[in-house]
């Protein structure tokens, strides 16, 4: 674990990513709608509908972990995501740290609770990405 690690709790990680999740439904509306002004007002295919919100989930996150380290769900939570190598976030740090959470979510959270046994306290998504996060 780097100098400025802290220990951020899970349950201060998941109200963070309850915050983001109202912000990124705005987004999924938004890319909804232009999907549907694009299709000329028809429903989409399900794995249409369901590819653009995947995407544009990941966007949503990779923009503003890798550009201010923080999403603003973060920022309400005093929250920052930095790389374990002292250099900011990468692209590929993102992505993997993204997949990771959706299957975090999938397993109703469980995995966080690896911060709890772990030394450095860090989860799942921590050690696969080679990210963490500190309250600043």
């Amino acid at each position: 674990m780097t100098d400025n690690s802290q220990f951020v709790s899970p349950v201060k990680r998941i109200a963070a990513t309850i915050y983001d999740f109202f912000l990124l439904l705005g987004v999924w509306f938004g890319c909804g709608s232009i999907a549907l002004w694009i299709n000329n007002g028809e429903i989409l295919h399900p794995v249409t509908g369901a590819s653009i919100v995947i995407i544009s989930a990941w966007l949503f996150y990779s923009f503003f972990w890798i550009r201010g380290g923080k999403t603003l769900g973060m920022t309400a939570w005093n929250i920052q995501i930095y790389s374990t190598n002292g250099k900011k976030v990468n692209f590929t740090q993102a992505t993997i740290r993204f997949y990771t959470n959706i299957l975090i979510f999938l397993l109703a959270g469980l995995p966080l609770l690896q911060i709890y046994i772990s030394k450095n306290n860090m989860a799942i998504n921590d050690n696969l990405s080679g990210t963490n996060l500190k309250l600043v």
